[in-house]
């Protein structure tokens, strides 16, 4: 019953209600960074890192932004599936040199960087990778209380070059190509993102499925021009980390009080001190002196 009801049209007096206040409420916090995660031939939808949702099939998008640069990030741990998500060492934006935020730049340019040679990674591969990020609305949300949220997805190197499959589909950067060369745009039709089954669905291929609609064309403008989606394809320190979670806030440190010390009196000038007088040996009479003298005799 559950699944029916969720894979159900709404009413037509609830279409545009979203989601209530009281669901919201009682849910609690929901907000993160949502994100599509392509792995193992299967899409998860995520949510501040929590897996929301999954699609085993292909889905259809509307690409309303990307990163204007293939970015480079640098991981010194090798890949785990079962590890922790965490930052990189180092990431680039612009795949020149490390972005400023990097905790650990490896060198000052990406090109002569000693992670860019190759049989620096595992086997003949680079340790440091090609990176861009896209941000997506889904064709599915339209007309539903989700139309205009915005998925971020994070494209790795097998997903932007590569050889093309057929005429008509291809890896991200030959099909950017493809489309202008056609003289068409990439946010004015609709990609069908597919798994490449020549490389074990570990990346995925996009296809030019149609032209958008009116009303598909007014909610991409204005989604893609909020200052949100804009960030959504720049890494930052925070953002490298592909988990999608917010950064966990460190405690504040105490900070030591000031040691008071105990106050120094103002020095006071001494009242001036007498010099006892000497008190005047009395003179000795001339007889005693006298007598002294034949005594030491």
């Amino acid at each position: 019953m559950t699944a029916l009801v969720l894979n159900q049209s709404l009413p037509d007096f609830l279409a545009n209600a979203g989601v209530s206040e009281l669901t919201k409420q009682l849910a609690g916090n929901t907000g993160g960074v949502k994100r599509i995660v392509p792995k193992n031939g299967i899409f998860r939808k995520e949510v501040g890192g929590k897996e929301m949702g999954k699609v085993k099939s292909d889905i259809n998008v509307i690409v309303v932004n990307a990163s204007p640069h293939v970015g480079r990030i640098f991981y010194a741990q090798a890949w785990s599936a079962d590890a922790e998500p965490t930052a990189p060492e180092c990431f680039s934006n612009d795949g020149r040199s490390p972005d400023a935020g990097a905790k650990s730049p490896q060198s000052e340019r990406c090109d002569s960087c000693q992670q860019n040679i190759k049989g620096s990674g595992q086997g003949t591969s680079k340790a440091c990778r090609y990176s861009r990020r896209i941000a997506v609305v889904l064709e599915e949300d339209f007309n539903t209380p989700l139309e205009g949220d915005v998925y971020q997805m994070n494209l790795a190197s097998k997903s932007l070059f590569g050889d093309s499959v057929g005429d008509n589909t291809h890896t991200f950067e030959n099909y950017t190509k493809y489309l202008s060369n056609n003289g068409k745009s990439l946010d004015y039709v609709v990609t069908q993102i597919s798994f490449n089954e020549d490389n074990d669905n570990q990346s995925v291929l996009f296809t030019p499925s149609r032209f958008i609609n009116k009303h598909e064309y007014e909610v991409t403008s204005k989604v893609a021009a909020d200052p949100l989606t804009q960030k959504m394809v720049v890494m930052t320190p925070y953002q490298a980390d592909i988990s999608g979670r917010a950064p966990k806030l460190e405690a504040p440190k105490a900070v030591a009080k000031p040691k008071v010390e105990d106050p120094i009196e103002e020095p006071k000038k001494r009242d001036a001190v007498k010099k006892a007088e000497a008190t005047p040996k009395p003179k000795a009479d001339l007889d005693d002196v006298l007598k002294a003298w034949s005594d030491e005799e």
